[in-house]
């Protein structure tokens, strides 16, 4: 279970950003930083949503930031960031975005377990509060449930 491998350091609290471009930028970095992705995928998530508009904003105040394998992912992490003040990305009733997880994958098969445990957090409104206004990286990753 990826989640079980998350720690203090695939968090990030509180950022703030001007506008969606540099909220991608911010809630990925971390995993360019960790030689998890390469910068080509930071500017792969960015013209995405420029061609495909913010599919990834899943749900009210989420997004799963994430790009095609080939646009430079390097291996399977996750990076979590909440943004205050939330961050519009044009999703309508889902905006603004308090919480971007950055996912990167290898190839189309490895996260589909990961997008279930996922699923189990996301449905559970109590949770993604809790998790929206952690204020400490411990607290996040409690209400996260690892």
């Amino acid at each position: 279970m990826l989640l079980e491998t998350i720690t203090e350091k695939d968090v990030q609290l509180g950022l703030s950003a001007g506008d969606w471009e540099e909220a991608v930028r911010k809630a990925a970095e971390p995993l360019r930083a960790a030689g998890a992705v390469e910068q080509s995928y930071i500017e792969g998530i960015v013209q995405s949503v420029h061609d495909n508009g913010p599919y990834f904003v899943l749900t009210k105040g989420f997004a799963l930031a994430h790009a095609r394998p080939e646009c430079g992912a390097n291996r399977l992490a996750l990076n979590f960031s909440t943004f205050d003040p939330p961050v519009t990305f044009g999703a309508g009733a889902n905006d603004p975005v308090r919480l971007i997880i950055t996912l990167a994958a290898t190839d189309p098969d490895s996260h589909i377990d990961l997008l279930g445990e996922l699923a189990d957090v996301l449905m559970d409104e109590s949770r993604m509060e809790k998790m929206f206004r952690a204020e400490t990286p411990e607290e996040f990753l409690e209400a996260l449930g690892r």
